[in-house]
């Protein structure tokens, strides 16, 4: 269920499926339900706005139990989903509703569209996020627990050949940034791909009038997604140390789920690292911070975050991979560093000097109203679904998904 939005899997399904529904779009999502039975009513409640939303009967399993299922065969984040309730559930639908088109999101997903499109002739779009064996390659590159890397070596070869067999069965593919794009293509050079970027909402996140603290440094992010746990992780051990050497007063808040995972690498600091979790809103705390990190290692597709920050008119230090698919550049828009020393003294640049950071954060907004518009994005998909349509669609009827 892509709820809470506090990572860009969640933030770029739930926005999305808002507008279509904008544009007259008739959806049914079909999702599993969170962990907490507090937290899928929420999103129940919001997602209901926009889509009838049908939630499966069980949540997804451990992740324990799948990698010890998928020791010796199946791709891990494939299996996990991969629930006879499901199913069950899509066949229901199906068998009660006609539809137009299937839209998945995450490969992780695909082989419930194959199953759509052998048993019901329903044309399927997948959504990749990302080219997601890429992630698992990247993580195996940087952890340094070789059990860990070993298992994210295992899981991203069979990916990679699960995720290569589904590119080439949809009817479309729905890239987010043209580096993915130009993966998919190489192996899958038969898909039908468009590239159609992620978005922000340029109303919601806008810049504030509230004073900076000229020695706060934020993150924000979900620290449940391994990427994510690793960039935060490789900053309070590799970067931040180096922040104090030459700025003593810095602090560092993290927002996110599954914060307390940073517990033992944060406590080294005291008072000067807050894991704060969830927050009711975390426009209050991107307006007193003044500098965004994005300290990434390891990713695919975009960083719908890093839109956040720059339609709140925020300067940023980010890696290479931390921007990979958006189309900031570097000292236009926000400071690139890739070693830990050229990242802390990019931080340190920006905390000092408050004209420079103002400046990075007007260019920052500028590029994401020109350029990353959910309205946009919306129509381009519904471009998409009308190009995939099978012949016999009535003219006249508005696709529903």
């Amino acid at each position: 269920m892509p709820w809470p939005l506090t990572d860009g899997g969640a933030i770029g399904i739930f926005n999305i499926t808002k507008s279509l529904a904008e544009l007259g779009h008739e959806i049914t999502l079909v999702t599993y339900p969170l962990d907490y039975p507090e937290e899928t009513k929420e999103g129940l409640t919001a997602l209901s706005k926009y889509a009838r939303v049908e939630i499966v009967s069980k949540p997804l399993p451990a992740r324990w139990r799948v990698l010890f299922r998928t020791m010796f065969r199946g791709a891990y984040p494939i299996e996990r989903r991969m629930m006879p309730e499901m199913y069950a559930l899509l066949e229901r639908i199906v068998e009660s509703t006609r539809f137009d088109v299937v839209h998945v999101d995450h490969a992780h997903m695909g082989e419930y569209g194959l199953w759509l499109k052998a048993k019901h002739h329903l044309p399927i779009l997948l959504r990749e996020h990302n080219f997601e064996a890429l992630i698992y390659e990247r993580f195996a590159k940087t952890e340094r627990n070789l059990f860990k890397r070993l298992i994210a070596t295992i899981h991203g070869r069979r990916l990679k050949r699960q995720e290569s067999k589904y590119l080439n069965a949809f009817d479309a593919i729905a890239a987010i940034t043209n580096e993915d794009a130009d993966i998919i293509r190489h192996v899958a050079p038969a898909a039908k791909i468009e590239v159609i970027p992620a978005g922000v909402d340029t109303d919601y996140f806008h810049p504030s009038e509230a004073p900076e603290d000229p020695d706060q440094i934020l993150w924000i992010g979900s620290l449940a997604w391994d990427p994510n746990f690793d960039a935060i992780r490789y900053f309070l051990t590799s970067i931040f140390p180096l922040i104090l050497k030459k700025r003593s007063t810095a602090k560092f808040d993290i927002i996110g789920t599954d914060a307390s995972r940073l517990q033992r690498q944060a406590s080294t600091f005291g008072a000067n690292v807050r894991l704060l979790g969830r927050v009711p809103d975390v426009r209050d705390y991107l307006a007193r911070s003044a500098v965004l990190v994005v300290p990434l290692r390891i990713g695919g597709g975009m960083r719908l975050k890093l839109l956040d920050f720059f339609a709140a008119g925020k300067a940023v230090v980010s890696t290479s991979i931390g921007v990979e698919g958006n189309l900031a550049k570097n000292a236009q828009q926000l400071l690139l560093a890739d070693d830990p020393l050229a990242f802390a003294n990019a931080t340190v640049e920006l905390l000092s000097n408050a004209e420079l950071r103002a400046q990075f954060g007007r260019t920052a907004r500028e590029l994401v109203m020109q350029k990353y518009n959910w309205k946009k994005i919306g129509e381009d998909f519904s471009k998409l679904y009308t190009s995939i349509l099978s012949f016999n669609r009535e003219a006249s009827r508005t696709p529903s998904i």
